[in-house]
């Protein structure tokens, strides 16, 4: 098997990924190989092996944002956490709107626009089927079945790392930001929030 890493911003499901490789038998850390310590320069990033597959998660930006939103990622009050400072110091004009759900689409947009450069295979944590992690399992060279695939996606439930969510948030006010990246990854305006 080739080494890997699933990348994908904050809020992204790389939490449910891990698990989800976990169950084919993968031995996988989350946030091991560039977390925190390691984005503040703490620690050293542990590649090991620059012929690693990447493999970019990403999730729909309105859920992004309404789960950042939530749990008040890039709120004032905690700029200066440790993961927070890190985003500020990697991309400083995130912290330049007053409204958080601003800061929030222009982080999804500018870390998956960063990732999706250097990604072997960018793909939709909504799209998440036996036929999807097949072909991410084929990628690296994981030699599993399609019946192994469906029992790891029926063991592993979608909300492994849920946490509080800001519902109130509304496709519009992150359109102007996230749409047309987000029409690239296939993401609409969600039908509830579609005008008209």
């Amino acid at each position: 098997m080739k080494r890997f890493i699933v990348t994908g911003r904050p809020r992204s499901g790389t939490a449910y990924a891990a698990e989800l490789f976990r169950a084919l038998g993968v031995r996988i850390e989350h946030e091991k190989v560039f977390g925190i310590a390691q984005a503040a320069g703490d620690l050293p990033v542990d590649w090991r092996d620059a012929d690693a597959v990447v493999l970019h998660q990403v999730r729909h930006p309105l859920e992004f944002t309404r789960s950042i939103v939530g749990i008040a990622f890039l709120s004032d009050h905690r700029r200066e956490k440790p993961f927070p400072t890190v985003v500020g110091n990697h991309v400083p004009e995130i912290y330049e709107p007053a409204r958080e759900a601003d800061r929030a689409a222009l982080l999804w947009r500018a870390w998956n626009t960063q990732a999706e450069a250097h990604a072997d295979i960018t793909y939709r944590l909504e799209d998440l089927d036996v036929a999807l992690l097949m072909r991410l399992a084929e990628l690296v060279e994981l030699d599993v079945t399609t019946d192994q695939a469906a029992r790891a996606l029926d063991s592993i439930p979608r909300n492994v790392n849920q946490r509080n969510r800001n519902t109130t948030v509304p496709w519009a006010r992150i359109a102007p930001i996230t749409a047309d990246l987000a029409a690239h990854y296939g993401y609409e305006a969600p039908v509830a929030d579609r005008a008209g």
